[in-house]
């Protein structure tokens, strides 16, 4: 039988739509993981971030695959977690992640945040401290939780100063432990951001002796543990989430009374101080690979080597997963086109 009486008898019976759809469903499984055994473990660093944010956006229903949740005082304790395989995603200050990058830990950055208002970033004072500004701060205590966004700030404000570091009075302490020194006079100054600014000031008359945001203001973080970009089906889970948390983000933006109900309820904070740090935020998130994200960035690995604080210089460029600033900029343009 000739080849064009067979193609006849395959199309006169039907069997060309069939493997037509055979192959076409074999490549879209190919092409699309299963995501139903992903599990995706979503760490937090305070009290307003991914895990309220998507909580209250409504973004975690229908989801194609698990979610837990991990939350954490800062960054630092985040990424310890991430190098030991228990978080999957997280979002928050750069300087945690840089400082894991250069001790080592296996972290792709996926995009970039930015802060478009002045935010609660600030070094506080008690309300009746004589204190007047930053370079009242020689010889003083200062608590300040150490490599987050607030310490390389901190580092700056006192370096247009003219205040030298001095590692005796600059105590390492976590956000509980910082507030209580301040209100106790353990400590003249507290370093710290939102909501845990809002709350010292709402609930113990603390007093911002500066808005770090005006000092410097690099870009925060989303990242994730560079072993679950490289597996097709967690990779395909974190762009699903990635998805879910920029719109959530643009949720909190657009509801910033909602949200500050969301905050006090979720984190059990007083509605004052929610209100306070949704008033002075909105972040948006922007593709890792945008210039002034990465020479933000790269100044930041440059103070902390050159300083002999980060063990090794590196191109924070090399850590950034190039191909996830089309998921950014793509669902951002989704945003765009609804607003």
């Amino acid at each position: 039988m000739r080849l064009e009486e067979i193609t006849g008898l395959i199309r006169n019976a039907g069997f060309g739509i069939a493997l037509a759809s055979l192959f076409a469903g074999a490549s879209w499984a190919q092409g699309a993981p299963d995501l139903s055994s992903v599990t995706l473990t979503v760490g937090t660093p305070n009290k307003t971030g991914l895990h309220r944010q998507l909580i209250a956006a409504n973004e975690i229903e229908n989801l194609p695959y698990k979610i837990k949740w991990a939350d954490f005082d800062s960054t630092p304790p985040l990424v310890e977690a991430l190098r030991a395989g228990h978080v999957d995603i997280a979002a928050g200050g750069d300087t945690g992640v840089l400082a894991a990058i250069a001790n080592g830990v296996k972290v792709t950055i996926l995009a970039g945040t930015r802060e478009r208002k002045e935010s609660g970033s600030a070094i506080l004072v008690r309300g009746d401290s004589s204190l007047k500004d930053v370079a009242d701060l020689k010889g003083h205590k200062v608590a300040l939780p150490y490599f987050t966004k607030q310490h390389y700030q901190f580092a700056k404000a006192l370096e247009q100063a003219g205040v030298p570091w001095d590692d005796k009075l600059i105590l390492n302490l976590n956000t509980t432990d910082g507030l209580s020194a301040l209100v106790n006079s353990q400590v003249d100054a507290f370093v710290v951001w939102d909501p845990n600014t809002a709350i010292a000031q709402q609930q113990h008359g603390a007093r911002i002796l500066k808005s770090l945001s005006k000092v410097i203001d690099t870009a925060g973080v989303l990242y994730a543990p560079t072993s679950s970009v490289e597996d097709a089906a967690r990779k395909a889970a974190l762009e699903d989430l990635a998805r879910r948390i920029i719109r959530a983000q643009a949720w909190v933006n657009a509801h910033p009374t909602e949200w500050a109900e969301q905050v006090a309820k979720l984190s059990q904070i007083s509605l004052d101080a929610a209100n306070l740090q949704a008033s002075r935020s909105r972040v948006e998130y922007v593709p890792a690979t945008d210039d002034d994200v990465l020479a933000g960035w790269q100044k930041e690995v440059a103070y902390f080597h050159e300083s002999g604080q980060f063990k090794r210089d590196f191109r924070v460029e090399d850590y950034v997963l190039k191909d996830f600033g089309d998921v950014i900029r793509d669902e951002n343009k989704k945003l765009a086109k609804t607003n």
